[in-house]
């Protein structure tokens, strides 16, 4: 019996230490999980809830002095940095109703949009500016600043009076989003402002980039992927498109911008102008013909297509390629109709008209003949 209790005190720290130690492990093994919230930190507010909306930051907040929303007018206005982290979202108006949300700042980038990683931000229908519509085209104005390292989709949507000279709309192989229907104006500095972007990770389309400033779209260091920016108008006062420090690579495909106001700055990388060349099959009926293949063909490169119901074939063709060393045309497509590896009709040279917009404007008819 002696025996047994004086094992039996052995034994119970180990069995104790060894239940502490997994104790311990387990808790190491088991993140802490955290509490996802809206809250104030040094002139920030945090926004770590996903779902979150402007009228959830004013209750949260509770300050109309740091953060007020009026739900009447959907009109927001902060002197606070908005700093969407860990896995939160921010969304901005809805598809029924727009809403402003507007930064009281004093001096250049003192109120921000930050978007981490992991984080969304998005805008619909809306409006984001400044209380003091200003804009200093020389030097950095008063106006807030952009800055995504995560997502950032806007639509039918207005980006003024930001600080274009300090601003990243996108940043990093980690940025992702799409713009469509968006006006990006009244900066200093550049409009769209991105750095080492992956450009499969971005949707570019149906935008108007414009400064006050130097630049209408900037790209600056490397593209992982070229980046792709669809019947968009790019407007800067010292150059339209602006590649700095690294290798980038972008497509325009029916955008309006001057060619001779492209530049590059200790860049290499290109910028590739493409257009939508609209080709309409019949036969000899003059009826569409739908599901023909369609081949736009010069020595730079090969574009096919295939006719709709209406026998319209759509191709993007380039026409010429600009790098720091200057610019190359693209020799002329010629256009044919294929029935699977074989021309069914005489080869057609089409000719490409260009409207002062910058949208294609050709209509080519090309006969298909029954063999």
């Amino acid at each position: 019996m002696n025996g047994s209790n004086k094992a039996l005190k052995i034994a119970t720290p180990i069995i104790i230490g060894i239940a502490a130690v997994a104790t311990l492990l387990i808790a190491l093994r088991r993140p802490e999980r955290r509490e996802e919230r809206i809250y104030l930190q040094q002139g920030a507010i945090i926004i770590e809830k996903p779902g979150t909306r402007l009228a959830d930051v004013a209750r949260a907040i509770a300050d109309p002095a740091i953060f007020s929303y009026d739900p009447a007018t959907r009109h927001a206005q902060t002197s606070a940095h908005l700093h969407v982290a860990g896995r939160g979202t921010l969304t901005i108006g809805s598809d029924e109703h727009g809403e402003l949300l507007e930064f009281n700042t004093n001096v250049c980038g003192d109120a921000s949009i930050i978007v981490d990683p992991a984080a969304a931000f998005e805008a619909i229908n809306s409006e984001i500016a400044t209380v003091h519509r200003t804009v200093s085209a020389g030097i950095c104005t008063r106006g807030y600043t952009i800055f995504c390292d995560g997502r950032l989709t806007a639509r039918n949507t207005k980006f003024l009076y930001f600080s274009g000279n300090r601003s990243t709309f996108y940043r990093g192989d980690t940025a992702t989003g799409e713009l469509d229907n968006v006006v990006i104006a009244l900066s200093d500095g550049a409009s769209l402002r991105m750095a080492d972007v992956d450009g499969e990770r971005l949707s570019l389309h149906n935008c108007r980039f414009e400064t006050a400033g130097k630049y209408g779209l900037y790209l600056l260091g490397n593209t992982r992927n070229p980046v792709r920016v669809e019947s968009t108008s790019l407007i800067g006062a010292a150059a339209d498109v602006f590649l700095s420090m690294g290798r980038a690579d972008l497509e325009l495909v029916d955008c309006s911008f001057s060619r001779d106001r492209v530049r590059f700055e200790n860049a290499k990388g290109s910028v590739r102008v493409k257009w939508r060349a609209h080709v309409r099959v019949t036969d000899d009926a003059g009826k569409p013909v739908a599901g023909a293949a369609v081949l736009a063909e010069c020595k730079d490169e090969k574009v096919t297509a295939t006719s709709d119901a209406e026998g319209l074939a759509v191709l993007e063709v380039t026409e010429y390629i600009i790098t720091a060393n200057g610019v190359r045309e693209v020799t002329p497509h010629s256009f044919q109709v294929l029935r699977g590896s074989k021309v069914s009709g005489e080869s057609v040279s089409v000719s490409v008209s260009v409207s002062v917009n910058g949208t294609a404007s050709m209509i080519g008819e090309v006969k298909l003949t029954k063999k």
